[in-house]
């Protein structure tokens, strides 16, 4: 892939253009990114351990201690111990959490189409769309 001016530019410019929208979402909503994460991942996978959720949504260990203390605590999530290794500490969604989950989902995407409005013409809203595919391969891209 050739490099220009522009080209360097774009990680700024991307950033710079999602990072208001990721905050519209997160105001939307009752709890924190962190928390909607841990939520995410446990909704993904039946049982994750501290450690998985740490790598999942990027933080310390310490800081998922603590998220998952308040999740628990908020009767979203419930931690239990390995049946052949009692050492072993796992989570999983609840049926309050997978409820919140969706609430908080629908609020960020509420929060987006509010922010959308009646501001974007036709032409504006078919750029969006056609920018969707090439996001989710950015997004791709950075899991790997």
């Amino acid at each position: 892939m050739q490099s220009n001016s522009e080209d360097s530019d774009l990680p700024q410019l991307l950033f710079d253009a999602l990072s208001p929208l990721l905050g519209i979402v997160h105001s939307a909503r009752a709890i924190s990114p962190g928390k909607i994460g841990v939520l995410r991942t446990l909704a993904n996978e039946e049982n994750v351990s501290a450690t998985r959720l740490s790598q999942s949504i990027g933080v310390s260990q310490q800081a998922i201690s603590l998220t998952t203390k308040e999740l628990e605590s908020l009767g979203l999530i419930e931690r239990h111990k390995d049946e052949t290794d009692r050492r072993k500490l796992w989570f999983r969604l609840t049926e309050a959490g997978r409820k919140k989950l969706e609430a908080e989902v629908a609020l960020g995407r509420q929060a987006l189409k509010d922010a959308i409005g009646n501001d974007l013409n036709s032409e504006e809203l078919q750029l969006v769309r056609d920018a969707i595919p090439a996001l989710a391969k950015i997004r791709k891209a950075g899991n790997e």
